[in-house]
């Protein structure tokens, strides 16, 4: 913990460098979600430079979703006992290593009757790739915990945050330019494209350093002496047990899930009423940008009102009711109607993530916010995978044709009440690391007052 003299209350401040912190966070995503995106984000192309199906195209994606299960504690258990840059060091390193064996796979001769060696090397590195993405999508919450105030935390959670999604957005821009479908050899381009952004990304990595030299708010220093005295595996059977936060977990999944397999699949959906790969293209994007533009508005918010709850309670319903009115708005002819509701539960949706991410904070403190985040977005994988399983087995071209009605989406719809709308309001915790944080700032006022006072008394009684 930060040391401090008896009557002299330690002095908050923020430093610069947590900018330079929270820039490496987003790079970092960004090259995770190209690295994650490069095959799936043009199937045909990746399918014919691999000598391989459609399924292992897809392989390449579902990957993502288990190692981040898996690694997801993992990194936690690094940032709380080997400290953010190690951590960070560590998930990087493993990117590169992954991102560059893909690589290696184009000098292996890949031929429909003898296509193991590059399918191998590439699943291998994707795989070894795949394991660094929790390292950068749980660090935020954690990283602003650290570095930032309580008038700052939400913002810069909301910014490591949507930088994951907004490179999502990219690398299905940038991708498709650098590949040319009808020549798969240029599927090299765009896997070297993805090794030489992991090298970059990791450059700011070196300078990052893992705390300030004082702490910007009272629950810092607490957490900071927290995590050396607490083992990782405490945290996480406390936040496991705590009742509020399963409840909040229950929420978070299920958008997360929900908004990981609609855009996965809104190409399946749209397709038996007639709508184009590149149209179900354009609502996706429209989705996601407006999903930017609502965390964007959440963010700083959140942070100058502290009304996490509320902005969970408005935008979860608001976000389920388009994800019902989707149901019946995907037919034939109703585009717009369809952009519209995707854009509103975009906004909504991404509004909702900053301010869970930090609800789970304080409904857990003094838990460190690495165990919360880390079970937070694990959760969420594994409802994507659920999803994206389920949705394509309930799929049927003809039934949706025939009646008007899509069955993943009405099962969408059912969950997302269910799983989603139901729980957040019965999320009533209160808010432990802001009323903790006043808390410390009132004694160390009361600290300061009485050492005026007794310095007053000394100065009197030397007069005399």
């Amino acid at each position: 913990m930060y040391p401090t003299e008896e009557h002299h209350p330690v002095v908050y401040r923020t430093y610069k460098a947590r900018y330079f912190g929270l820039f490496a966070i987003v790079l970092l995503n960004i090259a995770t979600t190209f690295v994650w995106l490069t095959y799936s984000s043009v199937p045909e192309a990746a399918a014919a430079y691999l000598n391989c199906s459609s399924f292992f195209v897809s392989v390449t994606s579902i990957l993502y979703f288990f190692a981040f299960i898996i690694m997801a504690p993992v990194s936690g258990w690094m940032f709380e006992k080997r400290g953010i840059r190690k951590a960070l060091l560590f998930g990087a390193g493993i990117q590169v290593l992954g991102s560059w064996l893909r690589y290696f796979g184009h000098f292996v001769e890949s031929t429909p009757e003898s296509p193991t060696g590059r399918l191998v090397l590439t699943l291998l590195g994707q795989v070894i790739a795949a394991g660094a993405q929790p390292f950068f999508m749980n660090l935020p919450p954690k990283f602003a915990a650290v570095w930032f105030s309580e008038n700052g935390r939400t913002t810069a959670t909301m910014i490591g945050t949507v930088s994951n999604a907004s490179a999502a957005a990219l690398a299905q821009l940038i991708i498709p330019i650098i590949t040319d479908d009808t020549k798969p050899a240029t599927m090299s381009n765009s896997v070297l494209f993805t090794a030489i952004l992991s090298i970059v990304s990791i450059i700011p990595v070196f300078f990052v350093t893992d705390r300030p030299p004082t702490p910007p708010s009272p629950s810092a220093a607490e957490a900071l002496h927290l995590t050396i005295e607490e083992p990782f595996h405490v945290s996480l059977k406390k936040v496991g047990t705590n009742r509020q936060f399963l409840l909040l977990l229950l929420v978070f999944g299920s958008l997360v899930g929900i908004f990981n397999s609609v855009t996965s699949l809104l190409a399946t959906f749209t397709g038996p009423y007639g709508y184009s790969s590149n149209q179900a293209g354009y609502l996706g994007a429209g989705m996601v940008l407006a999903g930017l533009l609502g965390a964007a508005v959440s963010g700083p918010l959140v942070d100058k009102t502290k009304q996490y709850k509320s902005v969970c309670k408005t935008a979860v319903p608001v976000a389920s009711a388009c994800v019902v009115g989707f149901v019946f708005a995907v037919r034939r002819d109703f585009f717009p109607g369809m952009l519209a509701l995707l854009v509103i539960s975009g906004f909504a949706a991404f509004a909702a993530l900053p301010a869970a991410l930090e609800l789970a904070v304080e409904i857990t403190y003094p838990v460190t916010p690495a165990s919360s985040t880390s079970i937070l977005w694990a959760f969420g994988q594994l409802v994507a995978i659920i999803m994206l399983f389920t949705l394509q087995a309930l799929q049927d071209d003809e039934l949706s044709a025939r009646t008007g009605l899509n069955p993943p989406l009405i099962f969408n719809a059912a969950w997302c009440l269910v799983f989603a709308v139901i729980p957040v309001f019965f999320v009533n915790s209160p808010y432990r690391r802001l009323e903790a944080e006043a808390e410390s700032r009132r004694r160390d006022e009361m600290e300061e007052i009485a050492s005026i006072d007794n310095k007053g008394l000394r100065d009197e009684k030397e007069d005399v």
